[in-house]
């Protein structure tokens, strides 16, 4: 499985005008819980939260991967979400985040879905995917950047 297999044209949003962590995740969380099969919106998003108490999902660069756990997720989905103006996210390097990838998965999260987590957080460091998304102009070209990332690598 790759992050391709999981993220949506429909599931990206470019140029999002949001103004806090908060309003982000909940924008997240509406764009995850979008199918029949997925959890509730509340649901993903107190989710979220929750991991986010953990410890921020920033990984530095303006890049975070916010992912959450429900119960009646049935399978792992994805949504991007790029900022028109980057928020505080507590990253562990104090940079904004304009580039937000979230996942929602089941409760009980498959080693695939673990090593799907893993592949996503190593594209987001490649500097030529973020540019990449950083630059698109179009949905489509987001999953053509994480594409590419996978063939190429960093």
């Amino acid at each position: 499985m790759e992050l391709i297999d999981v993220l949506s044209a429909e599931r990206i949003t470019l140029d999002a005008g949001v103004s806090s962590k908060k309003t982000l995740l909940e924008t997240a969380a509406r764009l995850l819980a979008g199918a029949e099969d997925s959890a509730d919106e509340r649901v993903i998003f107190e989710s979220l939260c929750q991991r986010e108490r953990l410890g921020s999902t920033g990984l530095g660069g303006g890049v975070a991967i916010p992912h959450a756990r429900a119960a009646n997720q049935a399978e792992l989905r994805g949504c991007l979400i790029r900022l028109r103006h980057p928020v505080n996210f507590d990253a562990p390097d104090a940079q904004p985040v304009d580039v937000l990838l979230a996942l929602a998965m089941p409760n009980e999260a498959s080693e695939t879905e673990h090593a799907l987590l893993e592949s996503a957080a190593a594209a987001l460091r490649n500097p030529h995917v973020v540019t990449a998304i950083r630059q698109a102009q179009r949905s489509e070209e987001i999953l053509q950047a994480f594409s590419a990332g996978n063939e190429h690598g960093p």
